[in-house]
């Protein structure tokens, strides 16, 4: 072990401080028979490092500046590049770390490769000036940009970035900063370039410490396939060699105990791991005569790491009566804070997402602050592709310093937010804008690791399952079904039916919901024809196919298989109606009336008379040759099977190989069914798979390359064929992932079902919605939820609750119905008498949904939730008429605010889609600093146009226009002399009908003339003239020059009395604010106003990349008197505190867990079992209340 001085280069980088505090978390020194891999320091000049390999003895380092490079040489037996990374094995001497240390000063590599190991999957060469905004701006990479080029190997597939996170680096490595695990792992291959880089963030942050005095925290928020449990095993093993002994892996599922073994056996770790589960002690694990087997893994001195899941963390501690009898939080916890009080080692939270309910009550949530809270000597790291799709599923990320109590001024990096719940009101109000700058600002404090695997190679489809007739006669015969069960109700209310007004609320808000998941049901059985069609095309294609449902209405048909069996697969809608009307009063005071049972014995028969579509999980399987050719990952125990000879549906439970029953629910098992169904379908033996919301995480089913074996087929390229979507987005991509990982042999394609109803865009929206969430909260790009493909199914006009154009176009229908005139126009075959007749319609649908047209603030978001849901209880014909009628009122909002460059579509190139036009180029002329508030503004010269030149170039480049239209032209002017533009056939629609670009000497390029899109016909009929070259040359020359300095007015000899014009500028002279823009979101959405504060990137001349807000230069005075004043506010004096472990440049973070606020997920509402009074449902274990019971109450609309 080095203990080195200031000035030696540290081959293991232990400094005297480590050393100290690792001797506080090492076992007593007269302990008999030291745990594996045990430190001993026997003096500062002298002091043994025993690996988990073998013991190894580092002499003293040199602290002369001259010999360092030498002594380094000669203990590891090869080169040290000047870049401070070792670069080889070491001798027997010593064992070597990895480390990137910097001993010249110099910064570690900061590169970004242009070539297949780094590129930008978005294509820029085209001049052309739109940007559709719908795909995510990544880069594809194999290779870390903070590593040297020789450092680890390639990822094995491609992963990608987006762009603004890629362009935002953290502090580069230093000799500070060092990863402690053996160098021989890289050499071998074990960690990928991605990979190490995410591990040494990770080890950097988990050696600074909070002003609160606890350890910081590291979100690895990297997607499937980019290896988490190899980088978590890594930083165990970096946390074990620096002197913690005991971690703690906190997952999802017993069954991915075997994975964390398998990842810390591929890094030849040699740490033990117990899992807790079982662990027959009820008492202290560290009990000196504890004789458990499990335990014993541990070995004598108890150390390893304890892996457990999140449901037995929740687990009370047994029905024993006995003191010695604990819970296994307590057990976990006397465990942690054996050797000290606050704890040591690593805990690692494994699909942390499973603890973001924190202010809902979760108990689960509750516990994992608790623990976080009484470890503050344990680093967190947070492991979790899909953390966050609200902002108040962050709450339980206390230590990653985004918002905590101030430290002392100059002693570390202020948090920008003193409680999360001030964070919380910030960003929320900012929106997805906000949110991106969330992890915009992770990133740069070296918080975040958000890899995905490249989609590159996947193919995404949007196919639409047309209803036929007699489908929509069914569905409008349900909804005046559904109709006369809300007058039927509302007739109870009247005749005082309910026992109070409690149970009277709750069963209308039951009611909304169960109508909504009724056809719900309709619209996901519509579907299941042409999920089959679609099966059984892409099996003749050679593909293994995968459908993906979510919701099985197992609560409801278990119940009812708990009958006799029939003739037919039960009908979950039908089961769903049912349900619901068994909670409906049919007396009072203990006698029933007799015109209530009438009346609910009519509407049962009605119910029967609409002949429901089947279950389509059973439906399904049936239609697609049975069980013994479809495998089923679902969370059933038992379905409904089809006898082929009679027609008879009966029950039978779901086997696991061999004919073993389904194991208990929570219980792992190699053998259970879900995993022998998984490798039946692996291997070939069955040639379809469904899965369901119980294997939407932790299966894999992608053509994985292991499966290749001599004389076995080779596996399949696999198709995804999804019926339904979750509404959580996290769950939406952990569903995709399943058929998409690493290792693959070919990339898959997907295939998303809708159907033609209107209704539809209710789902999509929901899904589409927290997808761009998702995506700016992990990934800094609203467009990255699917990796680089931002609306990859092309739900496009389907997404209505994405942006604030929804709500706004909803406002805009409702005064047009309220008026009875169209403000657009309004032509609709379905309604051929016209507006008048669809006004008449829409008033009446809208009364029976309770959704009046006055006295409700339809430009609210959650009113627009509200509408769609309630439209599905509209007739197909009304639905489709709104819809038409609120997307083309969306498409104006959008299209009128494109036209006026403020669309918000996310972070946006300043160089290629900001409001002045594709750049040629943007230097910065002067930086100035706002002391006091962490922020600059930065002066910019945007330059565009282009020269002749250049211009001349592009055409000898351009390939061949067949319609021989573009070249040089010449615009005559009547007052003015004519001016030069260039005319190139745009590379995009040279297999349609052609459209041009056009190339301006003092504009940037523009795909319009005289306003409408330049096709062949616009341009030969306009009054431009086609030249050549050579009389190009001079106008546009003499424009070139003239618009560098001066106006379009000018330009052309004119007067302009404006000072300040910049019409036709070249060069034009912006400011953008970039720094600790998030803290300051406030007061900037006020200033600037909310189509103000969209996040621009940009790229300099010398490749610096700048993102913050471009700030108008009317609000320029207005920005600095304000941030003037708030940091005039913020400088009062503090009491001065003793912070006994604050270290230097470390983020501070706390939070107030006290705050809780009203959850709106639609998961509540779209819950299988309704809870009405009288009525008991099952919860999930992690879903209980952490402190009190409380009465939750499911399923309403407005949620």
């Amino acid at each position: 072990m080095q203990l080195s001085s200031t000035n030696s280069v540290e081959i293991d980088l232990l400094s005297q401080e480590e050393v100290n505090d690792s001797r506080d978390d090492l076992p007593a020194s007269n302990s008999k028979t030291p745990a594996p891999c045990d430190v001993t320091v026997e003096s500062e000049e002298d002091a043994v490092l025993l690996t988990p390999q073998k013991p190894v003895r580092a002499r003293k380092h040199p602290s002369s500046p001259a010999k360092i490079w030498s002594f380094a040489r000669r203990s590891l037996g090869r080169h040290v590049d000047s870049s401070g990374w070792v670069g080889s094995r070491p001798t027997e001497a010593a064992e070597a770390w990895v480390f990137p240390a910097c001993p010249g000063g110099r910064q570690s590599a900061v590169s970004s490769h242009a070539g297949p190991e780094c590129e930008l999957v978005e294509n820029r060469n085209d001049l052309e000036d739109d940007d559709d905004g719908n795909e995510a701006r990544v880069v594809s990479f194999r290779r870390s940009c903070m590593l040297p080029d020789d450092v680890g190997i390639e990822h094995p597939d491609p992963l990608c970035e987006p762009q603004a996170i890629r362009d935002t680096k953290p502090e580069p490595f230093t000799g500070q900063d060092s990863i402690r695990i053996p160098l021989r792992l890289l050499e071998d291959g074990k960690l990928s370039s991605p990979q190490l880089e995410a591990v040494g963030l990770a080890a950097r942050r988990f050696q600074q410490r909070l002003p609160s005095g606890a350890r910081c925290g590291f979100l690895l928020g990297d997607g499937t396939g980019c290896g988490k449990g190899r980088c978590i095993a890594a930083l165990i093993l970096d946390q074990w060699n620096s002197g913690s002994r005991r971690h703690v892996w906190l997952s999802a599922t017993a069954d991915l105990y075997q994975d964390a073994i398998r990842d810390l056996q591929d890094l030849k770790t040699g740490i033990p791991v117990c899992n807790l589960a079982r662990v027959r002690t009820r008492g202290e694990l560290d009990a000196a005569h504890s004789a458990d087997p499990e335990l014993a893994k541990l070995g004598k001195n108890k150390d390893g790491v304890l892996f457990l899941t999140y449901a037995l963390l929740v687990s009370s501690g047994g029905s024993s009566s006995k003191k010695s009898n604990i819970s296994r939080f307590q057990q976990l916890l006397a465990w942690l804070c054996h050797r000290g009080p606050r704890g040591s080692g690593l805990i690692v939270l494994d699909e942390a997402h499973k603890a973001k309910n924190l202010d809902a009550g979760s108990r689960c949530a509750a516990l994992v602050e608790e623990l976080q809270a009484a470890c503050s000597d344990c680093p967190v790291l947070y492991a979790t592709a899909t953390g966050a799709t609200e902002v108040s599923h962050m709450q339980y990320m206390v230590r990653l310093g985004l918002w905590g109590e101030q430290g002392l001024p100059g002693k570390s990096v202020q948090p920008p937010f003193s409680t999360f719940a001030s964070f919380k009101k910030v960003v929320e109000k900012g929106g997805v804008t906000a949110m991106e700058l969330v992890a915009v600002q992770l990133r740069l404090l070296g918080s975040i690791s958000c890899r995905s695997l490249s989609y590159n190679g996947t193919k995404f489809e949007l196919c639409t399952a047309a209803l036929s007739t007699t489908e929509i006669e069914q569905y409008d015969a349900a909804v005046d079904l559904w109709c006369d069960l809300r007058k039927h109700i509302e007739l109870l209310i009247d005749m005082d039916m309910f026992n109070s007004e409690n149970t009277r609320r709750v069963a209308e808000s039951q009611f909304w919901a169960a109508q909504q998941r009724f056809f719900k049901g309709l619209l996901i059985a519509a579907k299941v024809a042409k999920a089959v069609e679609l099966a059984h095309e892409a099996r003749q294609a050679g593909e293994a196919v995968v459908l993906s449902l979510w919701t099985t209405n197992e609560a409801a048909i278990s119940r009812h298989l708990q009958g006799a069996g029939g003739d037919s697969f039960a009908s979950g809608p039908e089961l769903t109606f049912e349900q619901f009307m068994t909670h409906l009063p049919t007396g009072r005071g203990g006698q029933e009336m007799s015109w209530a049972v009438e009346a609910v014995a009519g509407i049962l028969k009605r119910l029967k008379q609409l002949k429901l579509p089947p279950n389509p999980l059973d439906e399904l399987i049936d239609r697609l040759g049975g069980a013994s050719r479809v495998a089923e990952m679902s969370g059933r125990s038992q379905r409904s099977c089809k006898d082929p000879a009679t027609g008879e549906v009966k029950r039978q439970l779901r086997q696991a190989n061999a004919g073993r029953r389904a194991q208990s629910q929570g219980v792992a098992g190699i053998e259970s069914v879900n995993v022998a169904e998984q490798r039946a379908f692996q291997t070939g033996k069955k040639l379809f798979a469904i899965i369901t919301e119980a294997a939407s995480a932790g299966i894999s089913l992608h053509c994985d390359r292991r499966e290749l074996r001599e004389g076995a087929a080779a596996p399949k390229p696999r198709r995804m064929i999804c019926l339904e979507l979750p509404w959580a987005a996290d769950k939406a991509v952990q569903q995709l992932g399943r058929v998409h990982r690493s290792n693959q042999l070919h990339p898959p394609k997907f295939t998303c079902i809708v159907t033609d109803l209107a209704g539809e865009a209710r789902f999509v929206s929901a899904v589409a919605k927290r997808l761009s969430q998702l995506g700016a909260m992990t990934k800094g790009d609203r467009r990255a939820g699917f990796g680089a493909r931002g609306d990859a199914f092309g739900f496009g006009r389907l997404d209505l609750m994405s942006s604030k154009y929804g709500a706004a176009g909803l406002g805009k229908v409702m005064a047009d119905l309220l008026t009875g005139k169209p403000s657009i126009p309004f032509n609709l075959i379905s309604w051929p008498q016209g507006w008048e007749e669809f006004v008449e319609h829409a008033r009446t649908a809208l009364e029976v949904q309770k959704l009046p047209m006055q006295g409700r603030d339809y430009q609210d978001p959650k009113t627009l939730k509200k509408f769609l849901n309630r439209a599905l209880g509209m007739k197909c014909r009304t639905q489709e008429g709104f819809f038409e009628l609120l997307s083309a009122h969306v498409a104006k909002l959008e299209e009128a605010d494109r036209r006026d460059g403020l669309l918000d579509t996310g972070v946006v190139s300043l160089n290629h889609g900001g409001r002045w036009g594709r750049l040629q180029r943007v230097s910065e002329l002067k930086t100035e600093v706002l002391e006091g508030v962490g922020l600059e503004l930065r002066h910019l010269r945007l330059e565009r146009g282009m020269s002749f030149e250049m211009a001349e170039r592009l055409l000898r480049q351009a390939p061949e226009d067949e319609e021989r239209a573009q070249g040089f032209y010449l615009r005559p002017l009547e007052t003015a002399a004519s001016e030069a533009l260039l005319v190139l056939r745009r590379r995009a629609a040279r297999d349609s009908a052609a459209c041009y670009t056009l190339i301006y000497p003092h504009d940037s390029p523009k795909n319009q003339l005289d306003g409408h899109l330049c096709t062949l016909a616009r341009l030969r009929s306009s009054s431009l003239l086609a030249v050549t070259k050579e009389k190009a040359q001079e106008p546009w020359e003499r424009q070139h020059k003239d618009s560098a300095a001066q106006c379009i007015h000018r330009q052309r000899k004119h007067h302009c009395g404006n000072s300040e014009c910049r019409a036709g500028l070249r060069n034009l002279v912006e400011t953008m604010l970039t720094g600790q823009i998030l803290v300051h979101w406030d007061f900037l959405c006020s200033l600037l106003g909310e189509k103000g504060t969209s996040l621009m990137r940009c790229e300099l001349t010398n490749n610096t990349v700048l993102i913050g807000l471009m700030i108008p230069r009317h609000s320029l005075a207005m920005v600095r008197k304000t941030v003037l004043e708030r940091a005039s506010c913020d400088a009062e004096p503090q009491v001065e505190k003793h912070w006994e472990k604050l270290e230097p440049k470390v983020p501070k973070i706390s939070v107030d867990l006290r705050h809780c606020s009203d959850s709106s997920d639609d998961e509540v509402a779209m819950q299988e079992v309704i809870s009405i009074p009288g009525h008991q449902s099952p919860t999930d274990v992690d879903s209980r209340p952490a402190k009190r019971h409380r009465t939750m109450i499911v399923a309403s609309d407005d949620e």
